[in-house]
């Protein structure tokens, strides 16, 4: 097992992960990442509070292994887009 660290970056909000998780490899890291972007992402996104999240994975050492981004994009079609 190996000690992974989720790192939030929302908007102009830093959540720097102190505790970690032991999971097994980096693929089951980033399935944890990709989760929690998305249910992040999911409460904040349409609210429009920040206009991406990104969950930023370290390792034991504290070297970035991977980071995983959602955004949202709303475009409403105006009059002259008729």
């Amino acid at each position: 097992m190996r000690r992974f660290y989720f790192d939030v970056l929302d908007g102009d909000s830093f959540t720097r992960d102190d505790e970690g998780l032991e999971l097994e490899d980096l693929n089951a890291a980033e399935a944890m990442a990709v989760g929690a972007a998305a249910e992040i992402g999911q409460y904040n996104l349409p609210k429009r509070l920040s206009p991406e999240i990104c969950v930023r994975v370290r390792d034991e050492q504290g070297e970035p292994v991977l980071s995983v981004a959602v955004a949202m994009t709303v475009r409403r079609k105006t009059c002259a887009d008729a």
